[in-house]
């Protein structure tokens, strides 16, 4: 009984501090200043920065609370998606950008402490990409923590995400919820790799069309990972619900987008900038649309 008041009170605590942000305040010591490394093999040089290993965040964290990170997969094993949809073909040479989205500063809510943080970034019609970001665009992590790195200037994702997301138990997900920059329809989230280059469009164009004077190219930096923030949302963190459930919930859905790399999306660092709209083509940079 000893141990099962415990166990319930350790919840209590970290549902608490993690909805509170109190994980974010500047008396806990950032994850560079914790050294926290990574089991996974052979990861991108990319996700190097300071001695820190980024990618594996979520399995560090899980196991560092006493948790089996293992053990938490097997238990979900059901809800993990089956990584294809109907609606996208993962033969595609191009896909076309259905929203573009930033979330600027606010002294009142741009950090994660605070009750009025959300990872959700508001629709636009267009954006500006620049080597150092996307115009207008704050991340509270990548600006303090990481020194505003030019590897993660702009974040994509792709629609196939959400809707596994809606399949498997979460259907209040909508766009901008995982905080995207760009949300691009028609390709899976397979179609970017990391070190590979690719191209905005405003031209209706395929692999086979040279680069135009006006295209934007990024280059796929690393794997956008699960943070808790994420647990802020409303239909994951349910005031309704007991912290114990709540805190399953948020296990779940962070372990879903752990699955497999690329399921939260992906940030990729500016080579050429300027717009990208709603409506544009996106295609991969190939020695022979380099010519």
């Amino acid at each position: 009984m000893s141990n099962r008041r415990n166990f319930i009170v350790t919840v209590v605590a970290i549902v608490l501090a993690a909805f509170s942000g109190a994980f974010n305040s500047p008396h806990i010591p950032r994850i560079e200043a914790l050294n926290i490394r990574s089991n996974r093999s052979q990861p991108s040089p990319s996700y190097q920065r300071k001695g820190v290993i980024l990618n594996g965040w979520l399995k560090d964290t899980l196991n560092s609370l006493g948790f089996d990170f293992e053990a938490e997969k097997l238990k979900f094993q059901g809800i993990f998606p089956k990584f294809s949809t109907e609606d996208s073909d993962p033969k595609s040479k191009h896909g076309k950008v259905i929203r573009t989205a930033v979330k600027g500063y606010d002294k009142e809510a741009s950090t994660p402490a605070s009750k009025l943080y959300t990872t959700k970034k508001e629709s636009r019609s267009d954006i500006i990409l620049k080597s150092e970001g996307v115009e207008g665009d704050y991340n509270h992590y990548r600006t303090t923590a990481l020194s505003s790195t030019p590897d993660r200037a702009v974040s994509i994702l792709t629609t196939d995400i959400l809707k596994m997301l809606k399949g498997a138990g979460w259907p209040k997900v909508s766009e901008g919820d995982l905080g995207e920059n760009i949300y691009v329809d028609g390709i899976e989230y397979t179609f970017f790799e990391i070190g590979k280059r690719y191209k905005f469009s405003s031209s209706v164009s395929g692999n086979e069309k040279k680069i135009q004077q006006d295209d934007v190219i990024v280059e796929i930096t690393e794997r956008i990972e699960p943070c808790g923030n994420l647990c802020r949302l409303n239909y994951i963190n349910d005031e309704s619900l007991p912290p114990q459930e709540r805190f399953e919930n948020c296990k779940k859905f962070l372990l879903w987008l752990d699955e497999k790399d690329g399921l939260r999306g992906w940030y990729a660092k500016i080579i050429e900038g300027g717009r990208v709209k709603i409506g544009d083509s996106v295609s991969l940079v190939t020695a022979a649309t380099a010519v």
